[in-house]
């Protein structure tokens, strides 16, 4: 009876029919299909939501929205413009290191997104580059979002497979900034090829400006990191200090954060919050119901009787990941995929911490490709672009970030030796 839930599954995504509608329901097809009391999918519905760590989620989104409607995005747009502004194609390189910086403030690629984008966008297609080459510039780079710590898709991961948030946190340091760096060689390679023009140079003055109206906004992914890795604080608690610390700036340093931008932050933090609150609900029973019919198992036993060796059996687990960050949004993917490649890659002497980064970076690519690409929808409604004219764009940055996920697939230090460090 399991394929009656996940072709039912399936045929509603096709629909249309929004992923955590689509998991709720073919899972409780399934129970009625075989008779299982409905209280035990109320039981799982909620059981996955009584956990004091997954507090952190909200109070990182809300601390995300206050400092992305506090102001704080333009200040770190010109910081970035006086760093790289006078590369190749200056402004599509702004763009990259904006991601990155908004990266330990926002926690959230989808904010990134549309926050950057909304200024650097228009700003590039005034000065002649092509809209879809802009849109596929904030579209891939805003996917560092998620990965440069703080991060609330690590707390879930982190909360999914009990390891620990501070490790994980000083893990996807050096894999989220080589992803941007990585990109920012990209971008300057195409804008060579193509042209596109450079800025002037800054002044040391106009730097050292910069660095200090930025100061405070680069001050938090320090801060939060540091109190919880020197077990200050845990990071529940962390999160909701950061929520504080975003408040108090926004208003009371920089004071770029008026009434309508505080209702902005607040209705947008419930929003998200109630979005991934329903996609985890529902995802849990999806997953009761896989677990319960041992699919994990089963898939399992289906790569390693393939007879593969330790490195290619991870390629095909990194494919596999690749494709279903293609199709299918990043969370309901984390409920699926943890059960089946968790026990599988640590099976392969794999460090879990490791992986999570692995599982993590591949799923965000999956943010700017179609057919579902969230950053991706985003930068091109931005750009006023079709889909279409941003392919041939986008490529370059897709092949780029997966060289850099199988880079950190193989190389165990570029995720453990910063943990290493503090341990």
């Amino acid at each position: 009876m399991i394929w009656i839930m996940i072709i039912s599954f399936f045929l509603m995504i096709a629909f249309s029919v929004p992923i955590a509608f689509a998991m709720g329901g073919a899972a409780l097809l399934y129970v009625v299909v075989e008779g299982i009391p409905l209280s035990t999918m109320a039981q799982q519905f909620f059981s996955e939501t009584q956990s004091f760590a997954f507090l952190a989620v909200p109070f990182f989104i809300l601390a995300g929205n206050l400092m992305v409607h506090g102001g704080i995005a333009r200040r770190i747009i010109d910081l970035a413009n006086a760093m790289v502004r006078q590369l190749p194609g200056g402004l599509g390189c702004v763009s990259v290191v904006t991601s990155m910086g908004m990266a330990g403030v926002s926690g959230s690629s989808v904010a990134d997104a549309a926050s950057v984008g909304s200024i650097l966008i228009p700003e590039m297609k005034q000065k002649g580059y092509h809209s879809s080459f802009a849109a596929s510039i904030n579209a891939s780079s805003s996917v560092v979002g998620i990965i440069i710590p703080p991060s609330s898709t690590m707390i879930i991961i982190a909360w999914l497979t009990n390891l620990s948030v501070a490790q994980m946190f000083l893990a996807g340091i050096i894999p989220g900034v080589l992803i941007g760096l990585t990109y920012l060689v990209v971008t300057v390679l195409i804008s060579m090829k193509r042209g596109y023009p450079s800025e002037p140079r800054p002044t040391l003055k106009e730097l050292a400006g910069s660095i200090v109206r930025a100061f405070w906004a680069l001050l938090l992914p320090l801060f939060l990191i540091s109190v919880i890795v020197l077990g200050i604080a845990t990071a529940t608690e962390a999160a909701a200090l950061s929520a504080v610390y975003a408040f108090v700036i926004a208003l009371m340093v920089y004071r770029s954060l008026n009434w309508n931008g505080l209702i902005r932050a607040l209705r947008e933090s419930v929003y998200s919050t109630t979005v991934i609150m329903m996609i985890v609900c529902t995802a849990s029973m999806f997953t009761w119901v896989l677990i319960r019919e041992g699919i994990p198992q089963l898939i399992s036993d289906l790569l390693l009787g393939f007879g593969l060796p330790a490195w290619g059996l991870l390629f095909v687990m990194v494919l596999i990941m690749l494709l279903f960050g293609m199709v299918m949004d990043l969370v309901p993917n984390l409920f699926i995929l943890i059960p089946v490649f968790f026990p599988l890659a640590i099976g392969l002497g794999m460090d879990p911490i490791q992986f999570s980064i692995v599982m993590l970076s591949t799923l965000a690519l999956g943010l700017f490709t179609p057919p579902v690409g969230t950053t991706l929808f985003i930068s091109i409604h931005l750009a006023k672009v079709e889909i279409e004219e941003t392919l041939k764009d986008l490529w370059p940055y897709l092949v780029a970030g997966l060289a850099v996920v199988l880079l950190v697939t193989y190389i165990p230090q570029l995720t453990m030796w910063i943990p290493g460090l503090i341990n």
